[in-house]
């Protein structure tokens, strides 16, 4: 998945979290609980947010290399510009005594920041991370107007689900196919989840590491043939997008049976996204050593591409990619790709969310995509992001407090430039919001 960077308002990269950090889920710490030192910290932080200009007694040295002071200071600049000042601590959640969630108060929003400090005197702030806002009188009609005016296509639906049915509460373009990146996990985990409730496989089953792809994930640096558990690749592949754990489980499921549960779901125009391209297939098709296998799959029929992808594998191989080509510019997202409509991706959730499995429900839970804080809000919150250039997509299962279950799916395409990640994220978390406090 490439990664979201640049603007702070919604991240800060630093030296030790990586760009694609999967948030804590330990259990929060209570208030009293909370280290002295990461107390004092989360003081000073603010100061900082208000401008006392002591970032080098803040932040250690290793933060202050990756983000000189003068580029943080533009950055809190335009944190300010969005949100106003900041004027408070509203809550201090604490995952360790090192690192936590901070809801900073600002003039028109709560601003939620993970913080990271280093675990040796004097503690400088190792890791900075703003996870989300919650806008004052923020509502879903301003939310749906500020995505309408994103360069490209975006869409998305909000709909209630019942334990058979699903009412939609307020979409945009939720009928429109979009290139969702590795949200088409879903699919696999649905088609996983059906075949251990028949009885066909287990989740201890072991399946031997045989299928590498690109990152992300960690599975492409593991020794060969290294035994897995159906549980254990089902968790990476949704928990931290692991791609070559994803086309293990399609060869062995197999990408049939998957396009069989698409179809079983309620997708909309199958056709658009089956045969089911494993990751490094749709790499290794966007590759421009291979635009003549490009331009004969994009003209042929769904059994014809079967064929091809059959007798194509030396040219789709590993051998064939450069994760060079793929990180900076949108490549063929309108040809090459897994598509669904939001209204596709909100049916099957609701399959899911029909699931008897408590492990579907768990693998889905591991990463809660948004921020801790606004995490919370929720009684059970599970999903699902995929991203490329050109590419941002979400889905989650959200139980409210109220008792009531909604399915949240929206993506955003742009075929000419890269997409903001995290403004995208920041759009579909205060969605979330709104629904969690009706």
């Amino acid at each position: 998945m490439p990664k979201r960077l640049r603007r702070f308002y919604l991240y800060l990269l630093v030296a030790i979290l990586s760009c694609a950090i999967v948030p804590n889920q330990a259990f929060a710490l209570p208030t009293s609980l909370i280290s002295s030192q990461y107390h004092m910290r989360s003081t000073e932080l603010l100061e900082i947010l208000q401008g006392s200009q002591r970032e080098e007694q803040f932040f250690a040295q290793s933060f202050r290399d990756a983000i000189p002071v003068t580029q943080f200071r533009n950055l809190l600049a335009e944190l300010n510009r969005q949100y106003g000042q900041a004027v408070g601590v509203k809550s201090i959640t604490a995952t360790s005594d090192y690192d936590g969630t901070i809801e900073v108060l600002y003039e028109k929003a709560v601003v939620s920041i993970k913080m990271v400090i280093d675990r040796d005197a004097p503690y400088p702030v190792i890791g900075l991370l703003v996870t989300g806002a919650s806008v004052y009188n923020d509502n879903l009609a301003d939310i749906t107007r500020e995505m309408a005016d994103l360069p490209g296509v975006s869409g998305f639906q909000i709909a209630e689900l019942t334990s058979a049915t699903m009412r939609p509460v307020e979409d945009r373009n939720a009928n429109r196919q979009f290139a969702i990146g590795s949200v088409f996990k879903l699919y696999i985990l649905a088609e996983l989840g059906r075949s251990i409730a028949a009885g066909e496989r287990k989740w201890g089953d072991i399946i031997p590491l045989t299928h590498k792809s690109l990152p992300s994930g960690i599975l492409q640096k593991w020794p060969d043939r290294s035994p897995l558990t159906l549980h254990s690749l089902a968790t990476l592949m949704i928990s931290i997008s692991d791609n070559s754990a994803a086309d293990i489980l399609i060869a062995e499921l197999g990408r049939e049976n998957i396009g069989n549960l698409l179809r079983l779901t309620g997708h909309s125009d199958p056709a658009r996204t089956l045969p089911l391209l494993s990751t490094l297939e749709a790499f290794a098709l966007k590759m421009e050593d291979n635009r003549d296998l490009r331009q004969a799959y994009i003209g042929s029929s769904e059994t014809e591409q079967a064929a091809l992808l059959a007798s194509q594998k030396a040219r789709l191989g590993l051998n064939s990619v450069s994760i060079a080509n793929l990180a900076t510019n949108p490549r063929h997202i309108d040809r090459i790709e897994w598509y669904a409509a939001p209204a596709d991706v909100n049916k099957l959730l609701l399959y899911l969310n029909q699931s008897q499995d408590p492990t579907i429900r768990n693998i889905l839970a591991v990463n809660p995509i948004i921020s801790p804080g606004d995490a919370l809000r929720w009684r059970y919150l599970g999903g699902k992001g995929g991203s490329e250039p050109g590419v941002i997509s979400f889905a989650f299962i959200a139980k409210a407090q109220s008792g009531k279950t909604y399915a949240v799916s929206g993506s955003w395409n742009n075929a000419t430039a890269p997409v903001d990640n995290q403004k995208f994220l920041s759009l579909v978390s205060r969605m979330l919001n709104q629904l969690a406090g009706q």
